[in-house]
């Protein structure tokens, strides 16, 4: 409040000269205060994004605001317009992103038992989120990913088996995050690349602790591109918002897999650099157990029910255990014939974009016709919507559950 006070006073001092002019009748010489990037990003909450989420096309509210019955996440709750603010900037798991406003959640959910926000709606939450990504740049706010890697060059696998000189592992050290230079000593990430058309297949995605265990809180995966005068990408779909991870230095192999262990960013051009930010990341954390928050398949029944059998005919033949080692490493199906298909289940949602379904990499790289995929359903139509038919239903299903 003083602070306040004492910059308003200061930019409305004048001087005496100045003062005698305003006396005697001259006006317009003291301009109001330009107000901060704080209050911009405000006034565009009040003004622009709340009245975006409460539109007709969009009503966010009726579920989200508490009033429905079946509502279970209640980000848009409050008394007052900015009391609502709040308490969707600081929601848990986070549904918007400061650091890459365009990945919040809020923006790439999609078509789910609401529909999803786009138009001039979108246009408009995501301008408030720019400007409140301006406003913490003053202030941190919640929410806001302050932790990140430096820049990480990572080599591409092209033949071979992970780990091999033409297959390399790639680890991107967690010792030294942010400004401040603390980290999680030891710890690192640790994947395998494929480039695959426009974009980057990771597989084999962990997280791996060092000797004092480690915690991380939403990973975002995010593209440095050679072009130095280009913007960097963060990933459109912020897919680990909801991952927490809390390791001892014992971590198995399985444990350390990070959501399923495979990610697909077909907006990450295989010449960039990649960064990951973090909400938060430490060592291990005694008071809150072992591994958490994974967020991988929400409904197996429906998996197993639904999609298994398309997957292990189609697919299987090269992506289970034992069969085409390069295959299993761009994606692991591995259990996909067994009664507990849970790692399969697992893997295959990864391939998954659950806010635009046709478009899932899945069906993309099986599409007939499709030159960079060694399957593609022998060029027959029928067979190829036949196992798109029985998959679509698990990830509608993957998409809507809370």
């Amino acid at each position: 409040m003083r602070e306040s006070l004492a910059r308003h006073l200061s930019t409305v001092r004048v001087t005496a000269a100045a003062s005698l002019l305003t006396m005697i009748g001259c006006t317009g010489l003291i301009d109001a205060p330009e107000p901060t990037k704080a209050e911009v990003a405000r006034q565009l909450w009040v003004q622009k994004a709340l009245p975006a989420l409460r539109d007709p096309a969009a009503n966010c509210e009726v579920c989200h605001g508490g009033a429905a019955p079946r509502a279970t996440v209640e980000f848009l709750t409050g008394d007052s317009e900015l009391a609502i603010r709040d308490k969707l900037m600081g929601f848990e798991p986070a549904v918007v992103s400061i650091d890459a406003p365009q990945s919040s959640r809020l923006l790439s959910k999609g078509q789910h038992e609401g529909p999803p926000i786009v138009g001039q709606q979108k246009s408009d939450v995501l301008e408030w989120l720019q400007a409140e990504k301006d406003a913490s740049a003053e202030k941190p706010g919640p929410g806001q990913l302050g932790l990140r890697t430096a820049d990480f060059t990572f080599s591409v696998c092209t033949a071979g088996a992970p780990g091999t000189a033409t297959c390399p592992i790639n680890e991107i050290p967690l010792d030294s995050l942010g400004e401040a230079g603390e980290g999680i000593p030891g710890a690192k990430i640790t994947f395998v690349v494929q480039a695959v058309g426009s974009g980057l297949y990771l597989n084999r995605l962990s997280l791996v602790p060092g000797p004092m265990g480690a915690y991380i809180d939403h990973p975002l995966f995010v593209a440095i591109p050679a072009d130095t005068t280009k913007p960097a990408i963060a990933d459109t779909l912020d897919r680990f918002f909801n991952t927490k991870m809390n390791l001892m230095a014992t971590a198995t192999a399985d444990q350390q897999q990070i959501s399923g262990g495979t990610a697909a960013f077909v907006n990450f051009p295989p010449d960039s650099k990649l960064a990951v930010y973090f909400k938060d990341a430490k060592a291990y954390q005694p008071e809150t157990g072992g591994p958490m928050g994974v967020t991988g398949c929400k409904v197996l029944t429906q998996f197993e029910t639904a999609a298994r059998t398309q997957l292990n005919t189609s697919c299987g033949g090269c992506h289970r255990a034992g069969t085409n080692p390069n295959a299993v490493s761009a994606l692991d199906m591995s259990g996909v014939e067994a009664a507990n298909a849970t790692n399969a289940c697992n893997q295959v949602k990864l391939r998954a974009n659950l806010t635009d379904i046709p478009n899932s990499s899945i069906f993309v790289v099986t599409t007939p016709g499709y030159a960079n995929h060694p399957f593609t359903f022998g060029g027959n139509a029928t067979n190829f919507n036949n196992f798109k038919n029985a998959v679509t239903p698990w990830l509608v299903a993957e998409r809507d559950a809370p």
